[in-house]
């Protein structure tokens, strides 16, 4: 057997249809899917029954219900028969060549762990860890903390020869804890860049999105940050991994609109178990690893000046970023596409610099220094993404320009070097990512009409956005390979 795909599953009702659907239409040949159910009482378990009578790769697994995922994957890698196992949530889906794409890639480099490419609906996914395929990937250069859920392909033996395992019941952060442990006990970690595997889902009332008890929830990071310093001396590369966890799940988390908006009573505990963890845990080196946005929270966190916080915090929602076409061309049978993008607050007036230093919307007592744009790099991208299920790659960008937070830039799409590009209807997607912020918007503006070329045709949406149809069946790789010659001899 190569793959068990490992399911937890509580009251899910129709939610499970289209994970149930994914995972039995795979393409690979040897595999099987177990459905750890923990204790659901809503006719789900009834219906996992049926699946496991109707197809032979189902396996299902009665638990007494824990009030967490973590017992069911534990109980679902014992029961596995599988050299590798993947962890997919109920509510999630798979690419149909996932499960083949990842174990291929698993043989090839001998890994331990394989991350498949993530495409998220209602979930912000980070892009930098899936820009490209990578048999050999670093945890920190790489940013593969850039997602810490289980959704990834382990090799089960290296899970037992480790003892690596989920915390079990109703307990938050238990997948950072499983995956960070996994990824210093790797030999390999390779990441599956150019096929969308898996298709992370939001959905309402869900278990991970409702508002957890600030003590334990600061507790369970404590937990998380004792795993560094297992494997991880004092110094800058410890400071480097906390500021992970510093970033996000703390200064970010304090201007998330979930605790914004939450009863002043939480919001205060909240702030106050932030600070207390800040203070025992977070040493100053950590700030070196922190963009401008995020020092100037930092500063004020640790200077205890909560109103001026919360003042900035309520200031900063809504910020946004306005991608605008500046030109669309064709440049032989690629199409150039040039955009202008910057980040915006909710009243869309610009994210402001002066002399390189940010410009707060608000009035905060802190070192001037701390709000200069130094000189971590900012990065802009062009996606295109395909509208049928939001999977997207990056095109590439032959020109930037960054001056007082605005970025220029020039992309160029060919369908015959963009790995993934099938037929259907595409948008175009401006990113930023720098400073702190990162946001993308569909690239609008586009007031006029390129006549198609090949097997791409650029349109105008109903609201100025540039959206492209490709159309017909990708050209074989063999006359890819005999294209990319001729262009490479006509530019010689």
């Amino acid at each position: 057997m190569k793959v068990s795909v490992i399911v937890p599953v509580y009251n899910t009702g129709e939610d499970l249809t289209q994970c149930v659907e994914s995972v039995l239409a795979q393409t690979m040949d040897e595999f099987e899917v177990i459905f750890a159910d923990d204790g659901s009482s809503d006719g789900t378990e009834k219906r996992l029954d049926e699946l496991e009578t109707e197809h032979d790769r189902v396996r299902v697994l009665h638990l007494p219900p824990s009030g967490g995922p973590g017992g069911p994957r534990n109980a679902g890698i014992e029961a596995a028969r599988g050299e590798f196992v993947y962890f997919l949530d109920d509510d999630d889906w798979l690419g149909t060549e996932a499960l083949e794409r990842m174990h291929a890639m698993a043989l090839r480099n001998d890994s331990d762990i394989v991350i498949g490419k993530m495409v998220g609906h209602g979930r912000r996914v980070p892009r930098l860890m899936f820009r490209e395929s990578r048999d050999r990937a670093d945890v920190l250069d790489d940013a593969l903390c850039g997602i810490l859920t289980p959704h990834k392909m382990f090799r089960r033996s290296f899970l037992n020869e480790h003892e690596i395992r989920f915390p079990e019941g109703p307990v938050r952060l238990e997948d950072h804890r499983f995956v960070l442990r996994a990824y210093f006990r790797a030999r390999t970690i390779s990441v599956v860049g150019d096929y969308a595997c898996c298709h992370w889902m939001k959905r309402p009332g869900s278990y991970s999105r409702n508002l957890p008890d600030p003590v334990h929830y600061h507790d369970m990071l404590r937990e998380v940050l004792d795993i560094v310093d297992e494997h991880v001396e004092p110094g800058p590369v410890r400071d480097r991994y906390y500021a992970h966890w510093y970033r996000g799940k703390i200064l970010k988390r304090l201007g998330e609109g979930g605790l914004v908006d939450a009863p002043p009573d939480y919001r205060d505990s909240n702030y106050a178990e932030a600070l207390r963890l800040t203070n025992e845990r977070i040493g100053p080196g950590v700030d070196e690893w922190l963009p401008v946005r995020l020092r100037v929270r930092s500063a004020l966190l640790r200077a205890d000046a909560r109103e001026d916080l919360f003042r900035l915090l309520t200031a900063e929602r809504g910020t946004a970023v306005d991608a605008v076409l500046d030109e669309a061309r064709w440049r032989g049978d690629r199409l150039a596409v040039r955009f202008t993008a910057r980040f915006t607050y909710d009243d869309d007036t610009p994210v402001t610099f002066v002399e390189d230093r940010w410009k707060p919307p608000v009035p905060v007592d802190v070192p001037a220094d701390l709000l200069a744009v130094d000189d971590r790099p900012w990065r802009l991208d062009l996606y295109i993404r395909r509208r049928s299920d939001n999977a997207d790659f990056p095109l590439a960008i032959t020109a930037e320009h960054w001056e007082s937070g605005t970025m220029t830039g020039e992309a160029v799409l060919d369908v015959d070097e963009v790995p993934g590009l099938t037929e259907g209807t595409w948008d175009l997607i401006g990113r930023i990512d720098g400073g702190g912020w990162t946001y993308e918007r569909r690239l609008r503006g586009y007031d006029h009409d390129l006549p198609a070329r090949g097997r791409v045709e650029p349109y105008r949406t109903i609201n100025d956005n540039l959206s492209i149809r490709i159309r017909g069946a990708a050209a074989s790789p063999r006359k890819n390979t005999l294209r990319r010659t001729v262009r490479w001899l006509r530019r010689r």
